[in-house]
This record gives structure tokens, C-alpha cells and sequence, in this order.
């Protein structure tokens, strides 16, 4: 890893590796500026992992998120929305941490003012998708 060997304990069967890849290859938080940008996003990311978006949410405060579970999630922060993305996504204030789980069905929504270490951890369950306490 960047530049330094190590052992590979990922997946073995092709469709799981192309997966894992391009979780790895992914910057850690991806800046969505428009909803297009928003919709292909979620779109991309598919249905295998988690997906955090921080609507009007510091950059710096999702990064410190995403690199500790960058390989569990997939990070996001988005500027630049309409009201519309704010009524799909079920929130009306501002900063709000919408996290999906696409396989579930289900989504959580945690609004703001959020701290440098907002997310005790990722929980994955079909009961509690993600556990984010602030």
C-alpha cells in the first residue's frame, strides 16, 4: 500500500474484487456540488455498502470519519442542493448527516451542529443501520 508491500486478505471472486478495488482506489470524502452530482453518487456506490452524505457539512469533520471506515462506507458532502434533495432525503435543516444502507432499504438522518468526533461507530443491523451519536 502506497508504495510499501503487504499482504492482500480482501476477496478472491472477480465481481467482489472489482468491488473492493474501486472502494480502495476512492477518495476518502467525495464533494458532491450539484444534485446530479448527489444522485450519481448514491447510484455509484451501489447497494453493497453504506453510504454517508453530510449536507452543509464541514469537509474536515466527514474526513475524519471516512478515514477510519473508508473501507466499510462509502462518504460523501454535499453543497449546492435543491429543496427537492432535501425532501427526498427526509431533512430540513442544515448541517444533516443522511446515512443509507441501500440493501436495507433504510435511512437515518442526524441533524447538526456536529463535533470533530461526531460518530462513535458504524453499526451495521438490520434494526439500527448506523449508530452515529452525538
Amino acid at each position: 500500500m502506497h508504495g510499501v508491500p503487504s499482504d492482500y486478505y480482501g476477496p478472491r471472486k472477480a465481481e467482489l474484487l472489482v468491488r473492493f478495488l474501486r472502494k480502495f482506489v476512492a477518495p476518502d470524502v467525495t464533494i458532491l456540488n450539484s444534485d446530479s452530482a448527489i444522485r450519481e453518487f448514491v447510484e455509484e456506490a451501489g447497494t453493497h455498502f453504506p453510504i454517508f452524505i453530510g449536507f452543509g457539512l464541514n469537509e474536515t469533520v466527514m474526513s475524519n470519519l471516512a478515514i477510519k471506515y473508508k473501507k466499510k462506507a462509502w462518504f460523501s458532502v454535499a453543497s449546492d442542493f435543491s429543496e427537492d434533495v432535501m425532501v427526498q432525503y427526509d431533512f430540513d435543516k442544515i448541517p444533516t448527516l443522511v446515512s443509507i444502507h441501500p440493501i436495507y432499504n433504510d435511512h437515518t438522518i442526524s441533524y447538526g451542529p456536529f463535533e470533530e468526533e461526531f460518530c462513535g461507530g458504524i453499526h451495521n443491523t438490520k434494526s439500527s443501520t448506523f449508530g452515529c451519536a452525538r
